[in-house]
């Protein structure tokens, strides 16, 4: 009972700071160290024990912290041309194939900022008669998410926060896309990352979409220059090569659902679309389910496989 109060006092907590203004929360900056304009926590000691003090994850201060954790790097490396550059110029191709799986009345769960365009295309397809909610650890890459989505038809509908991936979802979506994260989290993470979205796709007719590396082909030239930057800099990445996406659950949880493949660019990378099997949709549709509008966000089976040519 003890720890039922606890998370209804911390609970009412979350709420309280969700709903500061902007005046309230330029008047809190000093104090709080956050940002006037997004309220996110700025990081202005970049130091690898305070960033942990901050709660990202210590794979993440350890291994990306050049990438995706300094602020003044992040900065640098946000950019179109870095993004079409590190994809071997298939960045647009990669994103029209994610963007299609989106429906302009969507509830969306962006799980982590995107470096380039992708968040403000995803927005500017769903916000205005949807929703778009954006998760991600480190503060700096939500006050980019921010900038980048200022202005965008259907404002008042996107949301963000700070949480972990592998933290449980709070919410109900109809599309939860996951934007190459998996080969940058250590396989338990990816395993834990899965099920979370699974367990808060609509359960009649929701989808994840999958967007990551896959396994190239053995006479495909970017497969050696892949191999060197696992070696040297994705040390999570190769298991997206010698796994499917859905091996990283459980063969019980995985066969409840369709898990379609297809691939591009000669197997260096991969879109999967996650569904309810129709048996287990229809058995969801009689199940009871919770009101998810009292929520509040916190804070803290076989493969289809389809291929096209680069």
């Amino acid at each position: 009972m003890q720890q039922n109060n606890q998370k209804d006092s911390e609970t009412k907590e979350e709420s309280v700071e969700s709903t500061l203004s902007k005046e309230e929360i330029s008047k809190l900056a000093d104090e709080l160290e956050i940002d006037k304009t997004t309220g996110i926590p700025l990081l202005e000691d970049e130091s690898i024990e305070s960033l942990k003090q901050h709660k990202i994850p210590t794979y993440l201060v350890d291994v990306y912290n050049w990438a995706y954790v300094k602020p003044k790097n992040i900065d640098l490396l946000d950019r179109p041309i870095v993004y079409h550059t590190i994809l071997f110029a298939q960045g647009w191709k990669l994103m029209r194939a994610y963007l299609e799986e989106f429906k302009p009345t969507d509830r969306v769960l962006q799980v982590a900022h995107v470096y380039g365009n992708v968040v403000r295309l995803l927005a500017e397809k769903v916000a205005k008669n949807g929703s778009l909610d954006i998760i991600d650890v480190v503060p700096h890459q939500l006050k980019r998410a921010a900038i980048k989505l200022k202005g965008v038809d259907g404002e008042e509908n996107i949301d963000m926060w700070l949480q972990d991936a592998s933290e449980p979802y709070h919410k109900q979506y109809d599309v939860i896309g996951i934007y190459f994260l998996l080969h940058e989290v250590p396989d338990p993470l990816k395993k834990r990352i899965i099920e979370n979205a699974l367990k808060v796709i609509d359960e009649t007719d929701g989808k994840i979409v999958f967007i990551d590396y896959y396994n190239p082909s053995f006479f495909n030239p970017v497969r050696q220059i892949l191999r060197f930057i696992n070696y040297t800099l994705e040390p999570f990445a190769n298991a997206m090569w010698n796994r499917e996406i859905k091996d990283f659950i459980t063969k019980n949880r995985a066969s409840k659902y369709n898990w379609k493949q297809t691939t591009y660019f000669g197997g260096v990378y991969q879109k999967v679309v996650v569904t309810k099997k129709k048996e287990e949709a229809e058995v969801a549709k009689e199940t009871p389910k919770a009101d998810d509008t009292t929520i509040v966000k916190p804070q803290e089976a076989p493969v289809s496989k389809e291929t096209t040519s680069s």
